[in-house]
């Protein structure tokens, strides 16, 4: 990691090990961070398995992938049971203890979005490819562009401004485009889980290591970790924030970090 700290350093002098005095919500990433080495996502499955429910905090999985990738994944063991997930750089949700949940969430992503204007936008511009129909939904387009500077960014935002179109668009390792309600990204689903949870931003600590984990990082108070893999696109947007930098790679990152902030021992 090229950010000039030291893995199992923390870059605030108000963080240190076993500081927090509570973290009621860990929300983690999965590709890249939780997943990406088999042996150490058994690692992290061993480790949250043996916490108990009762003073363990909630489980939630932020994610890209569509709600059905992550339910495999838990269903083939890769990953624990969550009590949470939120899917579609933040345009689904699935809440284990509150069924209505998906439905009032999605409701907020109406106003301003129209998906066909979307499409048509987005699939005029240059080097542009669409991904599969799997990667789509109707709150989600998804896009591959390589290598697009901000500049060429920034003008597709202007593209869809112009059009009426109220979108966020986030860009991610590279090549991902994702287009999405201008209400939906990943910090702003957890920011609003949170809220129906009634749990204050300062009780969640986040795991990420790519640039669509960003708003998660930026949500004030939050408790950042940062795994050893992470990409430059994400360091550079939190370089002044407070944050752990993990000793290891994907989910041996995760657990050096949970055992830091003392969820785990």
């Amino acid at each position: 990691m090229s950010n000039g700290t030291s893995p199992g350093t923390t870059e605030t002098e108000n963080f240190f090990r076993g500081s927090v005095a509570m973290i009621s919500i860990f929300a983690a990433d999965l590709d890249g961070t939780l997943l990406g080495n088999p042996e150490s996502e058994w690692r992290f499955h061993s480790a949250w398995a043996a916490l108990r429910e009762k003073e363990r905090p909630l489980l939630v999985y932020n994610t890209g992938r569509d709600l059905r990738d992550v339910r495999s994944l838990i269903s083939e063991g890769v990953l624990p049971e969550p009590d949470a997930i939120i899917g579609g750089v933040g345009t689904l949700l699935e809440d284990a203890r509150d069924p209505r949940a998906s439905t009032e969430f999605s409701r907020r992503f109406g106003e301003g979005w129209n998906l066909a204007v979307v499409e048509e936008i987005v699939g005029a511009f240059p080097r542009v490819v669409q991904q599969p129909p799997s990667a789509q939904h109707p709150y989600k387009s998804s896009w591959r562009l390589a290598d697009a500077t901000p500049g060429e960014l920034d003008a597709l935002r202007g593209y869809l401004r112009e059009a009426g179109v109220l979108a966020n668009v986030v860009y991610s390792c590279d090549r991902y485009l994702d287009v999405l309600p201008d209400r939906a990204d990943k910090g702003k689903a957890l920011a609003w889980y949170a809220e129906r949870r009634g749990i204050p931003i300062a009780e969640i600590l986040v795991a990420g290591d790519t640039g669509n984990d960003t708003s998660m990082f930026l949500l004030p108070e939050v408790v950042r970790l940062v795994v050893e893999n992470a990409l430059p696109e994400l360091l550079a947007e939190i370089v002044r924030l407070p944050k752990y930098f993990a000793r290891g790679f994907f989910a041996d990152g995760v657990l050096d970090g949970l055992e830091h902030y003392g969820v785990i021992s």
